[in-house]
């Protein structure tokens, strides 16, 4: 089947409407890397309180498909 169509795949208002699929890629794994850079310069207990919530979330995720698993960890931090 052909395209004939040749409108862009990005609307004309999106100020992203010149970038190429590799200046888009490059953009969205430069901006992953600093996500993660900043993620790692995070306290530690930060870390933990989101460990924390990630694993109630998933915890009642679990019980709401009614499969067992292992309670979430209490939230007293103490290193």
């Amino acid at each position: 089947m052909e395209q004939t169509d040749s409108k862009p795949v990005i609307p004309d208002r999106s100020p992203l409407q010149a970038a190429t699929a590799a200046e888009l890629a490059q953009k969205v794994f430069a901006s992953k890397a600093r996500r993660r850079s900043w993620l790692a310069a995070l306290p530690v207990e930060e870390k933990y309180r989101r460990f924390l919530q990630l694993q109630r979330m998933a915890s009642e995720i679990r019980r709401a498909a009614g499969k067992p698993g292992p309670a979430p960890w209490p939230d007293s931090f103490q290193p």
